[in-house]
Parts: structure tokens; sequence; C-alpha cells
């Protein structure tokens, strides 16, 4: 029998922990908070809803979003699907998809399959951005994530995406829904482990943006200076997400800051409808890729790599 008591006295030894880690920011009202905190780590603003106007200025917009699905049971008995979509607020949809599976490939370590399934996301995202600029012309295009991460996973693509978007006077924006980033307390030479998520929680209110300075813009050292950050609420969620933008654009930060917020719906969960529609639409569900596994891989095949015990009990 489970031991509820115990796990109970476990669950609120953890409460109490986290509320004493963070009890210093917990008890800061909003004010003090913008005050003593966020005054510190850049420019605050307040953002404005856009008229429709103001809208049009931005043009064709692409959203840019990925997503994997995965099939079968322990490393290496799975295959999985990845799929990214480049979706414009006019005109035809763009796919990229990969297939990937340990067993027909020479990484014999499962503690490497998680780089390597970042480094293949990342990959077919970019692919579709670069094949949406060819095809689409777009006037911005609008990553689901921060932009580091791709040039962390494909740096090649990346900066070949970068030169694009430049030459091309095309807005490059990463949307951060989950904030991953430990910019204030880096700022406040604090313990590195409290993260911008949290601290931020409830404390902006709706419509405050701060534009991060640049000497608390780095990520885990990876950024060098090439891009620009920021953070807002844009919504009733009590969660703030980010946004980042090139160096090179930055004079556009606060004016994406404004449309971020303005395609933002106030009863969602902060982030612009656009991205959640594209984050839709990409993902593959159970039911798809267990269905075309099964139409296009021979019975013994399916079954003997890709069928757990636990699927079996269905079957």
């Amino acid at each position: 029998m489970n031991n509820i008591e115990e796990m109970g006295r476990e669950i609120q030894n953890l409460n109490a922990g986290l509320r004493k880690k963070y009890s210093d920011f917990f008890n800061m009202s909003k004010a003090e908070f913008k005050d003593e905190i966020l005054q510190k780590i850049g420019k605050n603003y307040k953002l404005k809803k856009l008229e429709e106007n103001s809208l049009k200025k931005f043009g064709l917009v692409v959203g840019v979003d990925g997503s994997v699905n995965k099939v079968g049971g322990d490393f290496p008995h799975y295959v999985e699907i990845y799929q990214a979509l480049a979706k414009p607020t006019k005109g035809q949809d763009l796919y990229e998809n990969e297939i990937y599976t340990p067993l027909m490939n020479k990484i014999d370590e499962e503690s490497r399959e998680q780089s390597k399934r970042e480094r293949l996301l990342a990959q077919i995202e970019l692919q579709v951005a670069l094949d949406s600029i060819d095809f689409h012309r777009p006037n911005m295009l609008m990553m689901d994530g921060g932009l580091i991460r791709y040039k962390i996973n494909d740096k090649d693509r990346y900066m070949e995406l970068v030169e694009k978007c430049e030459d091309e006077n095309i807005i490059l924006i990463g949307v951060l829904k989950e904030l991953k980033t430990n910019v204030i307390s880096r700022a406040l030479e604090y313990e590195n482990l409290i993260f911008d998520r949290e601290l931020l929680y409830g404390k902006l209110e709706i419509g405050d943006f701060i534009e991060i300075y640049d000497e608390f813009n780095k990520k885990s050292g990876e950024n060098e200076g090439e891009l620009t950050s920021g953070f807002l609420r844009t919504s009733n969620s009590a969660m703030a997400i980010g946004i980042d933008i090139l160096q090179s654009q930055r004079e556009q930060l606060k004016d994406v800051a404004e449309l971020v917020y303005t395609l933002t719906p106030y009863n969602s969960r902060g982030v612009p409808l656009w991205i959640d529609i594209v984050d839709k639409e990409v993902k593959i569900t159970d039911v798809l890729i267990k269905s075309m596994l099964q139409e296009h891989l021979d019975r013994d095949i399916y079954e003997r790599f890709f069928i757990t015990e636990r699927d079996r009990r269905g079957i």
C-alpha cells in the first residue's frame, strides 16, 4: 500500500523549501519588483494594441514551428517522425519532414538521443524557414522558440537564415513561450539556478515590456551580441513570455513587441494567435503516426521493432 502520509510530508517540505528559496522575490509587490529589479535589467515600456493600419505595415508574416512524435518502446526500439511547418498569413503552407530511429543510426548511447532530437527539430524548422523565404517572400518570420537554439543545433543553416533575412529586410523574431533564461539572477549576481520564468510570474502588468540591456543578454555564452531580447506580458495569464530579434534589427524590437501583444488574445496563455495556430497544425498525433507505420511497414517489422509489451495488451 502506498505511504500517502509520507508522500504528503515530502510534498509539504518541497513547498516550504521553494517558498524559502524565493522568499526575497515572492514577498515583493509589483511596484517594488519593477523599481528594485526590472529597472536594473532593462528599459521598461508600456505596450499598446496596434490599429489595423499599423498592422498592415508588417506585411506578410510567416509562423514557423516543429513537432516530433514517437512510437515504440525504450531505446533503441522506437521510431520518431519530425515535422516542421511554415504557415503564412496569406498563401500556401510549407512542410518539412524527417524520420529517425536509433536502429538505423550509429548512435549507441541513449543519453545522446535528446541532443539528436533537438538537432533534427532545429534543422527541419530552419530548412522550412529558408524555403519560405524563397516561396513566400515574407516581411517577417516568427519562429516558435528562442533563436539561439537554432545556432546551437545547426549553425550553418542558422547563419544562412540570418544572412537572408538581413539581405532581404525580413524581420526575424523568436517567441519564447517557456522562459529558461536567468537574466535577472545574473544581473543581480544571484544564484544562477533561479530562473526568469518564476521570478516574473505575476509581477508584470498586461502590456508591460522590458528591453533587456545588452550586458545581460548573453544566453549560455552563445549569443555573442548577435541578439537582443525582451520580456513581456501579453494576456491575463500571469506568465511572461520572451522575444528575440537580431541585433542588426534591434530598432524594430518595440514594434515587434507591440505586434506580438496585438496578436495575442486576452484570454490565452500569452502566445500570439498565429503561433498557437501553427503549433496545433504541425503536431503529429499518435493515431496518425501509428496508422502510417502500420500502412507502410511490413507487419513483422512493425511488431518486431516497434510494438511494446504494453501495446500488446491492447492487441
